[in-house]
């Protein structure tokens, strides 16, 4: 199995306990059609542009370096923040301590999704890695670095939390969030993963997202 199969299997599997548990609920307020079609202009610069970097890279110019990882550092945070959106348009925020609204962060809403399912701490940590706060957190706060030599460095000036990335490093984080967006978009979608498994197929699903987890509706109908 690879990495992104395992994301994507993981993602599941805490969908169907957030479901099982009673915490699914569609909240039509976050679902902001406009947020989608902003995040899909992204995609499409991105793979543009981003295109013609890679075809440079083997000529190891140092700008073209930095560029291409800011690139990657922006795409994976793109696609978190259409994570956050995503919890918060299936969980039902009555059901959560302190509820959410529409500036609580991933990392807020993925503690209080794992404290109201009571998870232990080891299983915490690894969502919590699986959802790359500590990567979301350095970004946000500004905590990072981009050296000329091919690398990304986060919390430069803590050496506990220090970690360095390589542009592989980011595009293997690149294909995991990928990998857990997909998994969410195919679970609001009953469950039925997608044959095209390309990144085009799932720009296409997101763009759908809105019908998608309108059929949320129905699930719940079940659960009654």
């Amino acid at each position: 199995m690879s990495v992104s199969d395992a994301n994507y299997r993981a993602t599941l599997v805490i969908l169907n306990d957030i479901e099982s548990h009673g915490l699914v609920q569609f909240n039509e307020q976050y679902c902001d059609e406009e947020f989608f079609k902003n995040f899909l202009e992204f995609e499409k610069d991105f793979s543009n542009s981003f295109h013609d970097v890679a075809r440079s890279l083997g000529s190891q110019n140092q700008e073209t370096m930095v560029f291409a990882i800011y690139s990657e550092m922006s795409f994976i945070m793109s696609h978190l923040d259409v994570i956050n959106k995503f919890l918060k348009i299936i969980v039902n925020p009555a059901k959560l301590k302190g509820g959410f609204d529409e500036n609580t962060s991933l990392y807020q809403m993925v503690t209080k999704i794992c404290n109201k399912m009571q998870y232990s701490e080891k299983l915490k940590n690894s969502i919590r890695g699986m959802f790359l706060l500590g990567f979301r957190n350095a970004i946000t706060t500004q905590q990072y670095r981009i050296y000329q030599n091919d690398d990304l460095v986060i919390f430069p000036n803590d050496e506990n939390l220090k970690k360095h990335f390589s542009i592989k490093d980011l595009t293997d984080y690149s294909l995991q969030v990928i990998s857990m967006l997909e998994a969410m978009i195919d679970w609001s979608n009953g469950g039925k993963k997608s044959v095209d498994n390309s990144t085009n197929a799932l720009y296409s699903l997101v763009d759908d997202m809105k019908r998608q987890v309108e059929l949320l509706d129905k699930k719940l109908d079940r659960l009654c």
